[in-house]
């Protein structure tokens, strides 16, 4: 780390340092970072595609029925007052 410190430091070899990353960048870029298996580089015999698979999926689903709808059950509200816990203890 210290080298790539000191190469750094001075200014002509600034440039050169940042044209190789400049360099390293320019060639990552240009190269393909997937291999060109797919849709349209010519897949094998058996290839399925995502479409496909979700026709295939979605025939093969039971999709079940929602259940009947039920009216609401009623609401049964306390009759009595309510008086905390902090109140019977200190009477």
């Amino acid at each position: 780390m210290t080298t790539v410190l000191a190469i750094v430091h001075e200014p002509g070899n600034l440039l050169v340092f940042l044209g190789f990353v400049a360099a390293v960048f320019a060639i990552s870029a240009l190269l393909p970072l997937r291999s060109g298996n797919g849709q349209h580089a010519h897949p094998g015999p058996g290839a399925v595609m995502v479409w496909q698979l979700v026709d295939a999926i979605s025939v093969a689903t039971p999709h079940p029925e929602p259940p009947a709808r039920q009216p609401p059950e009623p609401i049964e509200w306390p009759t009595e007052e309510y008086v905390g816990r902090h109140r019977l203890a200190s009477s």
